[in-house]
């Protein structure tokens, strides 16, 4: 390859790089449309190995009401956002969604768990704890006065 200067092997480098990513994509478009693929990006993955390896199977559970929690959520704000609007297509639509994320917290949080949730339950008391603790100290509440609220 002939380079007349930097700024041009850049640009045919990037050009290269780009129809790289497309034949890329294009291969695995039809994996990444369907619905049914799930996937995380890796540092996720590795933090929640990592609390698995610590926690046991615990904290899949955990995680995964976390974030159905979360989901649950982002639907009770966007059915009052509908409801504030007017949009009674918007609302059921948003009601239909509700329920079923509503149900599967339910299931999930009826799961049993191999390993159980003692030592999770303990790292959250420590976690929440210090926390409270911190939070304390910074806006210079006493303890007592915490605890009398």
């Amino acid at each position: 390859m002939n380079f007349s200067s930097v700024g041009d092997f850049l640009r045919k480098a990037a050009t290269a790089k780009s129809d790289e990513r497309k034949a890329i994509d294009e291969k695995l478009a039809p994996m990444l449309e369907d619905r049914f693929t799930i996937g995380i990006p890796p540092g996720l993955l590795e933090a929640i190995e990592d609390l698995v390896e610590q926690y046991g199977d615990e904290a899949y559970k955990q995680v995964s009401l976390f974030t159905m929690g979360k989901w649950h959520e982002t639907h009770c704000e966007m059915l009052q956002q509908h409801a504030d609007n007017g949009g009674t297509a918007e609302m059921l639509s948003t009601m239909n969604d509700l329920s079923k994320i509503s149900t599967a917290l339910t299931i999930l949080g009826e799961l049993g768990s191999f390993s159980g949730d003692e030592a999770w339950r303990k790292m959250l008391r420590d976690v929440v704890g210090q926390t409270v603790l911190e939070t304390l100290e910074e806006k210079s509440i006493s303890i007592d006065t915490f605890l009398n609220k």
